[in-house]
């Protein structure tokens, strides 16, 4: 056992700045990788939030649209009627005409 933990304790002292760097380099892509998992959590956070944005500026140009549409349909209603009101007046006016 001394034999085995001489030859460890030496591959050790050999390869010391090896394994420094090794081990530096894993634990620089672990943090990374939890800095990125982070992130891409936050990142997909405002993806929902710009979606649930976006859909309302759908429902509120949907909204727009239709009030455009009602009020498009309104004024060929008032613009109906409009007609509607000069022809009884017209004719309101040739009746008494003619009654005097």
């Amino acid at each position: 056992m001394t034999n085995t933990t001489g030859k460890f304790q030496k591959f050790v002292e050999d390869n010391l700045k090896i394994i420094v760097t090794v081990l530096a380099f894993f634990v620089t892509m672990y943090v990374q990788h939890t800095n990125n998992t982070a992130r891409i959590a936050e990142l997909q956070s405002k993806c929902v939030d710009l979606e649930t944005r976006i859909a309302n500026q759908y429902d509120r140009i949907n909204a727009i649209k239709l009030d455009k549409a009602v009020f498009e349909a309104t004024m060929a209603q008032f613009s109906s009627i409009q007609y509607d009101l000069r022809e009884m007046r017209d004719d309101i006016k040739e009746l008494l005409k003619n009654y005097r």
